[in-house]
């Protein structure tokens, strides 16, 4: 009785081992790819048409009121002052506005500092001789922060669709190649998408805050435009024949 079953529990043992290993074996037989996912990319350079400057100020006073006070009175003085280069009030938005209390601790106890008080603005630069007179104007009437720079350009729908043929030509150029190495032959396509236009500088010193410092106790703030490279990626899926 024991023996028949030992022999019984051996089939079904047997059995479920070749279960399992069948499906590996149809696999195994049928390891083709059969579809490709490439992408492609294409650039242009192009000189930057306009800046974007954000600062700011930084008041601190034991008076929120106060702070607030002299913290508007800074930031109209720099919009006067702006307005007498020609940059227009259109051109000038609040991007951040933030009240902090400030606080100090003694034996555990929480003793009120006063308050610090930020207003920082983007402003739109359209014409590049004038960034730097922009920041040292700013500056001199009473700028404290600045914190960044970046020149830009808006990209046509005419070279925006000279990219997108491109990036795409490039991605099926890949795929073909690779198609090749495999000994197929690329099929239609499955699916497209493409990223958006991308905008960026050759020159990345502007990301350093070390810079921004120095530009904001020079005199005279030199500024290199540089150039734009302007991207476009698309990525593809090809079905292989």
């Amino acid at each position: 009785m024991i023996l028949n079953n030992l022999k019984k529990l051996a089939a079904v043992t047997s059995i479920t081992a070749i279960c399992l290993v069948t499906p590996n074996i149809a696999l195994a037989d049928g390891m083709q790819p059969s579809e490709i996912h490439t992408s492609g990319s294409a650039s242009r350079t192009m000189a930057p048409t306009y800046a974007t400057l954000s600062l700011g100020i930084t008041t601190t006073d034991g008076s929120v009121n106060t702070a607030k006070m002299a913290n508007d009175r800074v930031m109209s003085n720099i919009i006067a002052n702006l307005a007498g280069l020609g940059i227009a009030k259109k051109d000038i938005y609040t991007s951040n506005i933030s009240i902090n209390p400030q606080y100090n601790y003694d034996n555990g106890k929480r003793i009120s500092q006063g308050y610090t008080i930020t207003n920082t603005v983007s402003i739109k630069i359209n014409d590049l001789d004038k960034v730097g007179p922009v920041i040292n104007t700013a500056v001199n009437s009473g700028a404290t922060d600045i914190h960044s720079l970046n020149f830009e350009s808006d990209v046509s729908q005419q070279l925006s669709d000279s990219l997108t043929t491109e990036a795409i030509s490039n991605g099926r150029h890949k795929a073909e190649v690779m198609a090749a190495a495999l000994g197929r032959t690329l099929g239609p396509v499955k699916s497209v998408s493409l990223m958006s236009t991308q905008t960026s500088s050759l020159d990345e010193n502007y990301g350093s805050p070390r810079l921004y410092k120095a530009m904001a106790i020079s005199s005279s703030t030199p500024v290199e435009k540089g150039t734009l490279i302007v991207s476009q990626d698309a990525d593809i899926v090809y079905y292989l024949q």
